[in-house]
């Protein structure tokens, strides 16, 4: 009775008083005709890609072929999903090569026109990386990797946070220095267009500013966010929308979290010691997912990724099978209603939030 009267609460906030306590949630559709959810294709820079992508990090990472990865991408194309989202650090450029064989064999062309596979990768700033002539060389080689003479998206994969004697005092951040990289990889036609990964509102700002300096357009900034991982990301988000910087979501479904089917097969170890703390708190919300899923006959994971969707920006979920890619991407072509909306958000509010992932946002 305790918690049936605390979701009936939660649905009365939902309803009648959310959007005084979170103003993000006012911007849910006013000023677009449809929810992004609803629509064939988005805009990315120059691109035009569909409202989902298709993320690569859960795909096998040591190999350069492999059956069921076209499987998964063949599907996700059948859907109407045109964008893969990939990187170096994924298995040392494995990630890219699979990416590449698998849509070709998967009868997809990669490129940038509207029918083509748009592939997204990332150039990863580690400390033995000098300048900005490091984010050319290596936007080089993803593009050899990917068969491409242009690659459609090229970002920045962190902030130059990984410094090896901040502990004895000492930091040598190349930001800037990695922005004049990806600068000159959009200038000479290396990339199509350039974005960044993981930046908080002041990082993403400082970037901004100095591309701009170039005639640079910044396009996307790929980040954490899921209903278990929006508030700390809510100034970021709104960050993006003033700069016209479009979000790409990972881990829209919080590492399955938002799948709802841990309570039937937990992860197996050693991931089930750390899910088991969200597990335990995200009750209540899993139980609002779950019953709007029943009512609109659809799955609580699609439930959750189409809320994504309707914040506006790209979730990039993986897919381990070509079952899995069909359930997540039939999150597109539906729309939650403002008021199912706003309800998970009054549920979210009340559980723990998901991990960073290593990031937080600055």
């Amino acid at each position: 009775m305790k918690f049936t009267t605390s979701i009936f609460l939660l649905r009365l906030v939902a309803c009648d008083g959310l959007q005084s306590l979170w103003p993000w949630s006012q911007k849910l559709t006013s000023g677009r005709s449809l929810a992004s959810p609803l629509v064939d294709r988005v805009d990315l820079g120059t691109l035009s890609v569909s409202p989902m992508g298709l993320g690569t990090l859960n795909l096998p990472l040591d190999k350069e072929e492999d059956a069921r990865t076209t499987e998964v991408l063949k599907t996700a194309s059948t859907m109407g999903v045109n964008l893969f989202d990939t990187a170096e650090a994924y298995g040392f450029g494995k990630s890219e090569t699979l990416t590449a064989t698998s849509c070709r064999s998967a009868g997809l062309k990669l490129g940038t026109d509207d029918d083509d596979a748009v592939v997204a990768t990332k150039f990863a700033p580690v400390p033995w990386r000098p300048d900005g002539s490091s984010v050319v060389e290596a936007c080089k080689a993803s593009a050899a990797r990917l068969g491409l003479e242009t690659v459609p998206l090229y970002q920045i994969h962190w902030p130059d946070v990984i410094q090896p004697f901040k502990a004895f005092g000492q930091e040598n951040r190349k930001d800037e220095l990695y922005w004049d990289g990806l600068a000159e990889c959009y200038l000479s036609g290396l990339a199509e267009n350039v974005g960044v990964s993981n930046y908080g509102s002041e990082t993403l700002l400082r970037a901004h500013e100095a591309l701009s300096k170039r005639g640079v357009p910044l396009v996307s900034n790929q980040i954490n966010l899921s209903l278990l991982r929006y508030r700390s990301s809510e100034a970021t988000v709104r960050t993006c929308e003033d700069l016209g910087v479009k979000v790409l979501a990972y881990f829209p479904l919080a590492n399955g979290l938002l799948a709802g089917k841990y309570d039937e097969k937990p992860p197996s170890f050693p991931k089930s010691v750390t899910m088991k703390k969200y597990m335990d708190d995200t009750s209540p919300l899993l139980f609002i997912l779950r019953r709007i899923a029943q009512e609109r006959g659809k799955t609580v994971a699609q439930v959750s990724i189409n809320w994504v969707m309707m914040k506006g920006a790209i979730p990039i979920p993986g897919a381990r099978s070509a079952t899995m890619a069909r359930e997540n991407f039939g999150s597109m072509g539906w729309a939650l209603t403002d008021d199912e909306v706003l309800e998970l958000e009054a549920a979210a509010a009340n559980v723990m939030e998901f991990s960073s992932g290593g990031f937080e946002l600055v």
